[in-house]
């Protein structure tokens, strides 16, 4: 592993429908395929020394857009993957986080993310933010609305501690996975002097390998933050 880890990684996992019609596969199984993979790159993630991981599960325009019937199927697989998986995010180390409008998920999701959350509260090897009903222009409309009731002069400090993301440094490193190359309305704010890594890999076939080889590049990247 290179001697440059970041300390914040990003992640716009893309690519899951795509892998299971590549194989003739339903969209659930490309959905259920991209939970395992996930669960791997928490496990690379903290073997490599990287202290926050966020990824993007699902945004405010997928809940609008997507079918009723994938969307139901999605909440039960969130459901049963926090059940399954909890034990071993714990066995890691994991602290776990959900970042978007979660009071506007079904109740008994939100039930279920308040009791995984409390139960990972206390891990602190690394920390798992994963994004849920999230959009960043909404993040950001919504932490000012939040910075003016409290103040009447707005500055950059006041909106950052208003964001989901207040207690969570910047990115470092954004990647995205699927062949697409943009940022999918994912932290907008965060995102200013991110470095970003777009692959052509589909999110279930993004295993560890391909992480390390896109931690490395990113090494060899020479940050300048804007100067």
């Amino acid at each position: 592993m290179s001697k440059t880890v970041p300390k914040h990684v990003a992640i716009i996992m893309d690519g899951n429908r795509r892998w299971a019609s590549s194989k003739k596969l339903t969209a659930n199984k490309g959905h259920e395929a991209g939970v395992e993979s996930l669960e791997v790159m928490v496990k690379a993630a903290a073997e490599f020394g990287i202290k926050y991981l966020t990824v993007y599960a699902l945004s405010t325009e997928n809940l609008r857009q997507r079918s009723l019937l994938e969307m139901r199927f999605l909440f039960s697989l969130i459901k049963k993957g926090l059940e399954d998986k909890s034990p071993s995010l714990d066995k890691n180390g994991v602290h776990l986080r959900f970042l978007g409008d979660i009071a506007a998920l079904p109740t008994e999701i939100q039930k279920s993310l308040k009791e995984v959350e409390q139960k990972l509260s206390k891990n602190k090897r690394i920390y798992l933010n994963i994004a849920l009903n999230y959009g960043g222009r909404d993040e950001i409309v919504q932490a000012v609305k939040k910075a003016n009731k409290q103040t009447s002069k707005i500055e950059t400090k006041d909106i950052e501690a208003n964001l989901y993301t207040d207690e969570v440094p910047d990115p470092d490193l954004i990647i995205r996975t699927g062949g697409q190359k943009r940022l999918s309305n994912f932290l907008l704010w965060q995102s200013a002097y991110a470095e970003l890594l777009f692959t052509d890999t589909l999110w279930p076939d993004f295993g560890k390998n391909e992480f390390k080889k896109a931690l490395t590049e990113y090494s060899d990247r020479i940050r300048n933050f804007g100067r």
